[in-house]
């Protein structure tokens, strides 16, 4: 039997689960691969807080469907990464090295205490500045 591939995922692939956009596709396979068990995913525990952010500002969304949206990503239970002293300095290395947010040096921090990868769609702000530092990050 295969071994899952464990992935921290950012949130700029996770709102192209609930919004139509370039790479949906793409970020709906990772979805499709976890359902179905061959992919294990892991986010922050602010991911939730930053989609329902992200899908609050989407035209197209009304407060209806964007509770429908978080309490679907909600109760896909996937593994959280709970925040702490450490991964907290580690977030704030990588922002300063890579020049970033720390929103989007948390999933990397986390990938790296985890020794996996994260995936972003975010290839301007965080792909493309953190990868050529060697930083654990792979592009949707």
């Amino acid at each position: 039997m295969a071994r899952r591939r464990d992935i921290v995922l950012d949130s700029s692939v996770v709102v192209k689960w609930f919004s139509t956009e370039t790479k949906s596709d793409e970020a709906l396979k990772l979805l499709d691969s976890y359902i179905q068990g061959t992919v294990e995913l892991t986010i922050s525990e602010i991911l939730i807080c930053e989609v329902g952010n992200a899908l609050r500002y989407k035209p197209d969304y009304d407060i209806q469907k964007w509770k429908t949206a978080l309490t679907q990503l909600f109760n896909l239970h996937m593994n959280v990464t709970h925040l702490n002293e450490n991964l907290i300095n580690k977030t704030g290395e990588i922002a300063y090295q890579g020049k970033i947010t720390f929103y989007d040096a948390l999933p990397v921090a986390i990938a790296e205490n985890r020794k996996i990868f994260c995936i972003t769609a975010d290839e301007e702000t965080q792909y493309k500045k953190l990868h050529p530092k060697g930083y654990p990050i792979e592009l949707l």
